[in-house]
């Protein structure tokens, strides 16, 4: 008997189904690095946001009592370099409400950093107490 047809190479049959394994395999692959490259970002920023909250309350540290007010979050901005995607927010009261004696004594700081990446909002809120020093 004579060999009609040669067994050697590939079928079409063979060769789609290949090509559909590949594409699939790229695809799962993709969307992965896509979301480690999302999550690598969004670690990024946040280690940058903590990095700001802990500059700014060791600044709030070394300056007087007089010193401490609302108006400090826009001279941060400057003062550390902060970029314009990071939002500052920086709310000073008095303790010790209805307590006269301690009213002018100790100031409550609350310092909130926060941005937005991909239309996900992420803070971060750090309280501080500031005591005025005799």
């Amino acid at each position: 008997m004579k060999k009609i047809k040669s067994e050697k190479g590939f079928t079409m049959e063979d060769l789609t189904v290949a090509v559909i394994i590949i594409i699939t395999f790229v695809g799962i692959i993709t969307s992965l690095m896509y979301s480690v490259k999302k999550l690598n970002i969004e670690t990024d920023l946040t280690a940058q946001m903590t990095s700001y909250a802990v500059q700014i309350i060791e600044d709030i540290d070394k300056i007087s009592y007089e010193e401490v007010n609302e108006e400090l979050a826009k001279t941060y901005n400057e003062k550390f370099s902060i970029p314009k995607a990071f939002k500052i927010d920086l709310k000073v009261s008095k303790y010790g409400e209805g307590m006269e004696n301690m009213k002018d004594l100790i100031k409550i700081v609350d310092l909130k950093i926060s941005y937005t990446f991909k239309g996900n909002e992420q803070k971060f809120t750090v309280q501080k107490l500031k005591i005025k020093e005799m």
